[in-house]
């Protein structure tokens, strides 16, 4: 379930204009759709045509809302109708993680999965955020040729990084246009959602997001909270913690997991194990991490093991990575597979990131915080925010969601979630006022729809009919 995963890396937040950085975070206005300056957007229409067994149209939304009459986003959506239309309450707009995910891609995917109770009543409507899948203009990240630039001194844990990431930083910069990229943030994204809610006929907004998705629907509330009729956020990313502080929270998250797998190998799986106990697996992972680093390839053997932790579905499969990076070299030939290409998902995530929280321009903190990330996880790089020292980023202090005025939000926070660790959840509930924390006691991310059939009722009856579940509201899903 690509559509809800967050890259094991970065996962930021923030906004504001300087030639350095992103342009600031929209001033809360109650009703942007009577701006004689946003008419046009507010009161487009939808071209809704068959697409597959779905409807697909296309949103055109200012790249800059200060400047609506300037150059244009087109960003392509899909709706799957409610299956019994005669009890439709209305549309439901689902957020999907990354950032880089596909909203369209992720509709196609949970609208035959997700609970009768809610298909049958809303119309189900996804987006691709403003850069990323099929909107236009896209970003563009591609490199050629090797790094000019020569790696600086005195940075021995990240140094070797910074040519080729330097060079990254700058396709992006040229591929999409700085004009375009500057715009690319979730601030924007979240001005988006209102219009989307608006020409979907909606006067006060539904809306369920994974992961990256709960950042559009943080800021969103924060800046609308009158505008929710209800709102579910799975997988809670943050907006509250600093560049670092981001960075080693979730890293420390995958170490954790990391930790849980190894304990629950042999019952969570039918495969082998790297070990037969948590003691020889874990000694198994650092051999063949040392191995890698050796070899000058741990940074892409740390981003396959990171990616297979987050769902215990997928730990047979990581059992065997782990088991064929430590068999030997001529029982394992090597395969080098296909060259390695920059895709939208992967840009997004690093440009996003970097826009939505201020980023020092000074390697030494880097190198700084390297160290720190190593520390706290034998599976962090410790270069997961490096690009950002060479993108665009905010200028503005994270930002802690209050949302007042808002109805009751339900959170669905998962015990052990590698990639949005559960304190997150627990904070957003601390903050935000009108929020219930349903939590899930499982290894998993952004469950609702996966078979939870805890979390899959409580949070189908709040978003049919606004019954929140009593706290403390658990689900005993999995063994952790």
């Amino acid at each position: 379930m690509s559509w809800k995963c967050v890259v094991l890396s970065v996962a930021l937040v923030a906004g504001c204009t300087t030639s350095q950085g992103s342009p600031a975070p929209v001033a809360k206005v109650d009703e942007p759709e009577h701006q004689a300056s946003l008419t046009s957007f507010y009161r487009q229409g939808l071209d809704w045509r068959p697409c597959e067994a779905f409807h697909c149209a296309k949103l055109t939304v200012p790249a800059d809302y200060r400047r609506p009459d300037g150059p244009k986003f087109t960003l392509p959506l899909i709706k799957a109708g409610a299956t019994r239309p005669e009890n439709r309450l209305g549309t439901l707009v689902a957020g999907a993680g990354g950032p880089g995910q596909s909203g369209v891609a992720m509709v196609k995917d949970v609208a035959g999965t997700w609970p009768a109770s809610v298909r049958e009543r809303f119309d189900l409507v996804g987006f691709d955020p403003r850069g990323i899948g099929g909107s236009e203009p896209r970003i563009r990240c591609d490199t050629e040729g090797e790094p000019t630039s020569k790696a600086p001194e005195g940075l021995p844990l990240i140094g070797a990084e910074v040519p080729k990431t330097r060079q990254y930083a700058e396709a992006c910069l040229r591929g999409t246009g700085e004009d375009v990229l500057r715009h690319l943030g979730t601030d924007d994204v979240v001005s988006d959602l209102d219009v989307l809610r608006v020409v979907t006929g909606q006067e006060k907004l539904n809306y369920l997001g994974y992961s990256y998705g709960t950042r559009i629907g943080q800021l969103y509330a924060d800046r609308f909270p009158k505008k929710v009729r209800a709102m579910v956020l799975d997988g809670v990313d943050n907006t509250y913690l600093d560049w670092r502080a981001d960075t080693v929270e979730q890293a420390k998250s995958v170490e954790d997991t990391l930790l849980t797998y190894a304990r629950q190998c042999a019952t969570r799986t039918s495969k082998p194990c790297p070990g037969e106990d948590e003691t020889e697996i874990l000694a198994t992972v650092d051999r063949v991490l040392s191995k890698a680093d050796k070899a000058g390839d741990s940074e892409g053997l740390r981003d396959e093991i990171s990616s297979k932790l987050t769902f215990p579905a997928d730990w047979a499969e990581l059992s065997e990575i782990i088991l064929g990076a430590d068999a030997p070299a001529d029982d394992s030939p090597e395969d080098d597979g296909p060259a390695e290409t920059s895709t939208d998902t992967t840009d997004a995530l690093t440009v996003v990131n970097c826009l939505d929280r201020a980023h020092p321009t000074d390697l030494a903190a880097y190198e700084e915080a390297a160290r720190e990330l190593r520390r706290v996880s034998r599976l962090s790089s410790g270069t997961e925010a490096l690009g950002c020292a060479f993108l665009p980023t905010s200028t503005t202090p994270a930002r802690t969601v209050r949302a007042d005025g808002a109805p009751p939000i339900l959170l669905v926070g998962t015990t052990r979630d590698a990639a949005t660790p559960y304190g997150w959840a627990q904070h957003l509930a601390g903050t935000l006022k009108s929020a219930v924390l349903l939590s899930n006691e499982d290894v998993g991310h952004a469950v609702y729809g996966g078979g939870a059939s805890c979390v899959d009722e409580g949070v189908s009856r709040y978003l049919v009919d606004l019954t929140i579940p009593a706290a403390p509201a658990r689900c005993a899903t999995g063994p952790v």
